[in-house]
């Protein structure tokens, strides 16, 4: 039987503790023996590739993602994690991935309407007040302003038990100023004020994966697996969810080229994809947990509807903190 082979010292010592070096790394303190003092476009591209791994562990992980339902999370907790981009990770490079898609789609299509002469901007304004003054329950004052009279009014009301006096006052202040400024960018500017909500969906998917997780864990009560485990499932489908949505993006923008037969194909590709996500959502319970079809069927139906009402309602409160606060 071969022995192992055996690092030997190098005569460098670890820049950051001072012991000798054993290979890339510091066997002390784990620090890379690695010298930045290289052109800049170098360490940019490192960057990058350290940043969304792209390499073959990144493009394995993809695959699995997209192909495997709950195949990453069993392997996960199998021990088999180093071919493997973290669930965290993944997702969060997934997310960005998607909302810088966003940004640069709504950033093209804004310069296309201002550069497109078939539209004036002062139709476009005067139609996009209109929508927005009906939206926010205009229903005696047709220039806008009982809606904001409306907000204020909803503002002043509020007073919170555990703050003092001046506290809620002080709140209450900042509050209407907010909702006033977001109120003016949501009707001078819709796209801007949509694009700066967008910013916050990352956050907000972040906030709500753990209590989404708890819900499954709560319907898989008897199954006796361990709260991390729904947790890092939940993780491994949200982050195949926003990718679904990043390919449809793409294949949406594609039919709308107009381009004849391309534009039909991409979009019954793109309801394909779509019919995949829901399949894939209940392979990954039926997979991971390995019960039956009926009682799985059952319960990802349960899961859905009790994750659409706590989503809603997670939307709809973090959409008002964001008005008033932010």
């Amino acid at each position: 039987m071969d022995n192992p082979p055996v690092l030997s010292e190098s005569s460098e010592p670890c820049l950051n503790c001072g012991k000798p070096l054993m290979g890339d790394y510091c066997g002390n303190c784990g620090q890379e023996a690695k010298d930045f003092r290289r052109p800049f476009f170098r360490l940019s591209g490192e960057a990058i590739q350290s940043l969304f791994e792209l390499d073959g562990r990144a493009f394995r992980t993809l695959f699995f993602l997209l192909t495997k339902p709950a195949h990453l999370s069993k392997e996960y907790f199998s021990g088999r994690r180093m071919q493997y981009t973290p669930p965290l990770r993944l997702f969060l490079v997934i997310s960005v991935s998607f909302f810088l898609l966003v940004s640069l789609y709504t950033s093209i299509r804004s310069i296309e309407e201002a550069l497109n002469p078939n539209i004036s901007g002062s139709e476009a304004a005067a139609s996009i007040s209109d929508d927005v003054s009906l939206t926010i329950g205009n229903d005696t004052d047709e220039d806008g302003d009982n809606g904001l009279a409306q907000i204020l009014s909803f503002v002043e009301s509020i007073n919170l038990p555990f703050l003092d006096d001046q506290t809620n006052a002080n709140l209450r202040r900042v509050m209407s100023a907010q909702a006033e400024a977001n109120l003016n960018t949501l009707v001078e500017d819709p796209v801007e004020f949509s694009r700066g909500y967008l910013e916050y969906i990352t956050f907000f998917m972040l906030l709500m994966i753990p209590l989404l997780a708890l819900i499954q864990k709560l319907i898989y009560i008897r199954t006796g697996h361990y709260y991390v485990e729904h947790l890092v499932l939940t993780l491994h489908n949200h982050a195949f969810v926003i990718f679904v949505v990043f390919v449809t993006s793409l294949t949406d923008m594609v039919e709308e080229s107009q381009i004849p037969i391309i534009n039909s194909v991409f979009g019954y590709l793109g309801a394909a994809i779509y019919i995949w996500m829901w399949v894939y959502l209940f392979l990954s319970l039926k997979n991971y947990f390995q019960q039956g079809y009926g009682i799985t069927l059952l319960k990802y139906v349960t899961t859905t509807i009790l994750y659409g009402f706590t989503l809603s309602f997670g939307i709809l409160l973090f959409s008002g903190i964001l008005f008033f606060l932010f």
